[in-house]
């Protein structure tokens, strides 16, 4: 039985421009090699959004005091993975991430389109969409 799975998206709105930040595994054998949402399984007695907030803290090295009014918001379910996002203050109010993860960036729906993982492409293209619906 597969272990269930969650992710998250940070982002950060400038001047209208909505950035999200994504990590490339430090070996592709923690998911590849193109960038894509920091994710992974969820432990006994977690919840999927605990879950996918630890995982953004180990590879992305998000602290909980950046999240915008400490709200992480369910997006989608999509592969088998819940799929969570949260507005951040700052893109450099961000820690040392976890040795899984060989380096993180902040870019576009578009920018992702290029270069993310495909099957997470259309989790980021909903979030890209409700963010430009609000």
């Amino acid at each position: 039985m597969s272990k269930n799975k969650s992710g998250l998206i940070p982002y950060i709105i400038t001047d209208g421009v909505v950035e999200m930040m994504f990590m490339k595994p430090s070996d592709p054998k923690f998911g590849g090699p193109d960038w894509q949402i920091a994710k992974g399984g969820v432990d006994e007695g977690e919840t999927s959004q605990e879950a996918a907030i630890r995982e953004a803290k180990e590879e992305l090295g998000l602290f909980i005091g950046n999240i915008v009014d400490d709200k992480v918001e369910k997006l989608m379910a999509w592969s088998g993975i819940e799929f969570f996002c949260c507005e951040v203050e700052s893109k450099y109010m961000f820690g040392e991430p976890h040795y899984e993860t060989g380096a993180v960036t902040w870019m576009t729906s578009d920018e992702f389109k290029q270069t993310g993982r495909l099957f997470q492409q259309p989790v980021v293209e909903h979030l890209a969409n409700k963010l430009a619906n609000r």
